[in-house]
Formats: C-alpha cells, structure tokens, sequence
C-alpha cells in the first residue's frame, strides 16, 4: 500500500510548533469559510467565536498529543493516524447529536444547517492537521 507518508517515519520534535501552526491557522481560516458559506443556506446555531477557538484547540491539541507520542513511543506517525482517525469518528456523531440535545446548557439545538456545516468543519480540520504534521514534522527523505 502507498501511504502519502511513511508511517515509520521518524518525527521531528523540533518541528511539531511549527507544524502545529500551520494546522491551526489553515483549519481555523477554511472554518471560518465554511461558516460564512453555510450561512448562505441557513441559520448556524453557533457562533463565528466558537468556530474559531475550537478549530484553535482542535489543532493545539493534535499538536500536544503528536508531541507526546514522539517523544515517549514508537511509530508515532502510525500512531498519531489511528487515534485521529478514531477522534474524527467519535466527533462525526457531536453535530447530529447536538441536533436532538443542546451540546451545552443554554445552547440551541443544532439545525440542519449547523449540523452539515461542522461535520464539514470537522473533516477540515481533520485534513489540516493530519497534512501538517505528518508531512511538516517528519524527518526529510
């Protein structure tokens, strides 16, 4: 199987601010874009603030747990791509559910609108981190 990246990869840790950067800039500026685009279709039930700090600590986090597992494991780089596979998948089920009960106390429930537009901005994300620090953080070949 071809991977875009080699999952044996050593990380650079050096790297990983940098990368972490990266991520956090591209997913929070294509999230704010999509929330601009779905507000062409509807009424979001979330703010443009929210989209914004959570696609920050969305791409901070990434960073910190790529971080820990260069530094303490081996195969950090397959590692890194199972467990974000995993977060994505448990994160794809928060937008649907947050249509039938208010994700936090005070919030409205999701609408439809609301609901395709982050489950797309979670995908965004997804790739931003992924694509930087697998690609930005990695020893060169």
């Amino acid at each position: 199987m071809s991977y875009w990246f080699n999952p044996d990869d050593r990380v650079v840790l050096r790297r990983i601010p940098l990368a972490t950067l990266v991520a956090a800039v591209g997913s929070t500026a294509s999230n704010v874009g999509v929330y601009y685009a779905a507000l062409r279709y509807g009424r979001m039930t979330i703010g443009l603030m929210e989209t914004v700090v959570a696609s920050l600590i969305g791409a901070v986090l990434a960073g910190i747990v790529y971080w820990l597992l260069a530094r303490f494991t081996d195969h950090a780089v397959r590692w890194f791509t199972v467990i974000s596979t995993i977060v994505i998948g448990v994160y794809g089920v928060g937008p649907i559910a947050a249509a039938y009960e208010p994700y936090m106390e005070g919030a409205e429930l999701f609408t439809l609108t609301t609901v395709v537009a982050t489950e797309i901005m979670h995908i965004v994300s997804m790739v931003w981190i992924l694509w930087s620090l697998l690609r930005l953080a990695r020893e060169a070949r």
